[in-house]
């Protein structure tokens, strides 16, 4: 068993290598090409490359999951094949067997992807942002395109964060029933000490005092925090998703946008043995003639209908109108049943 172990995850490993490095690749360049705009005018081949750089952890978090189910596909393709499936069948290794024997090497697969990701991305999307700025990395839309923030007495309006300068700055002062007694706009601010110095500032005044615009934001908030706020929270590391799930009363977007992700991240290796569970009983072919396709086509579709439910519920919950704990555990779970039942009908008599 120790060697069929190793044997498995070798063939497996190898093909989840190669699957994830090829569709990286191809769609790094396909984005590079669609996104040829963003470049700098004059940009040649150097940019090209360094934009596709730049976008391949994005683009590795978001084909992870999918890479990982054509491996295993295809690992077992390869038993398929060869008759080898046959011969593992013939020693007597059930399903669950062999779910066991790849079990490990799915797993710390799954992980390590997952933690290079968790650390790389965020260093990448912020050098991204610095070098084309926020539309390079707000593409989809789906970050906030203004900010907003509640701080003591004043609610903030932030326009954008451009090379540590704020721009559409605008502040409503409430009084302690919550009523607008002035709203004050600045064209831009730049960080000081202890805040934000306003400039090109406008007020308007409701409660008839002398009309005096602040010079000063007053606030601890950074231009480190206010990039997170203003980051999508899906290429934000797992230390800052938790850190503001946890946060109430500022954002432009509910906490549980937040919670969903870091729920999505640690939920990875799940996900994972899910996918291993539905492959290994989709799989058991041993005809001379049987190469497989056929049960690669439906592990495909099953992959799919998985990753629609589970980014329309992820939707939700990032809108608020669903719980972050049931838009990421309904689709695990079910993945997870789906695939015992059918590894407990493989191995049951008749």
């Amino acid at each position: 068993m120790n060697l069929l172990d190793r044997y498995l995850a070798g063939m497996f490993l190898r093909r989840f290598v190669i699957t994830l490095v090829g569709m990286v690749a191809l769609l790094g360049v396909l984005d590079a090409l669609s996104n040829a705009d963003l470049l700098p005018l004059g940009g040649g081949l150097g940019d090209q490359f360094r934009y596709m750089v730049l976008r391949l952890p994005v683009l590795m978090d978001r084909i992870l999951i999918f890479a990982l189910l054509m491996a295993l596909l295809l690992t077992y393709v390869s038993l398929i094949r060869s008759n080898e499936l046959v011969a593992i069948a013939g020693a007597g290794i059930s399903v669950f067997g062999q779910v066991r024997a790849l079990i490990p090497a799915v797993v710390i697969a799954t992980i390590i992807s997952a933690a290079v990701i968790d650390q790389v991305n965020p260093m990448a999307t912020q050098a991204l942002e610095n070098w084309l700025g926020p539309e390079a990395v707000h593409g989809d839309r789906k970050g906030p395109q203004q900010l907003w923030l509640a701080d003591g007495d004043l609610l903030i309006e932030v326009g954008g964060l451009r090379d540590g300068v704020l721009t559409d700055v605008t502040l409503f002062e409430r009084d302690e029933e919550g009523r607008v007694n002035a709203i004050s706009h600045a064209a831009s601010a730049s960080h000081v000490r202890g805040g934000w110095a306003l400039s090109g500032v406008a007020q308007i005044r409701y409660d008839n005092q002398p009309v005096a615009p602040p010079e000063l934001w007053q606030t601890a908030q950074t231009p480190k925090t206010l990039r997170l706020l203003l980051a999508e929270p899906r290429d934000l590391s797992l230390f800052n998703l938790y850190r503001l799930s946890r946060m109430r009363g500022s954002g432009s977007l509910p906490s549980d946008a937040y919670l969903v992700w870091f729920l999505t991240r640690v939920s990875l290796p799940f996900v994972a043995i899910g996918f291993l569970l539905l492959t290994v009983p989709i799989m058991q072919h041993f005809g001379r003639n049987d190469s497989g396709e056929a049960s690669l086509a439906i592990g495909v579709a099953a992959g799919f209908v998985f990753m629609v439910m589970d980014g329309v519920l992820k939707t939700l919950s990032e809108n608020g109108s669903l719980s972050a704990i049931i838009a990421v555990s309904v689709p695990v779970v079910l993945l997870l049943l789906v695939g015992l039942a059918l590894a407990l009908r493989r191995i049951a008599p008749g």
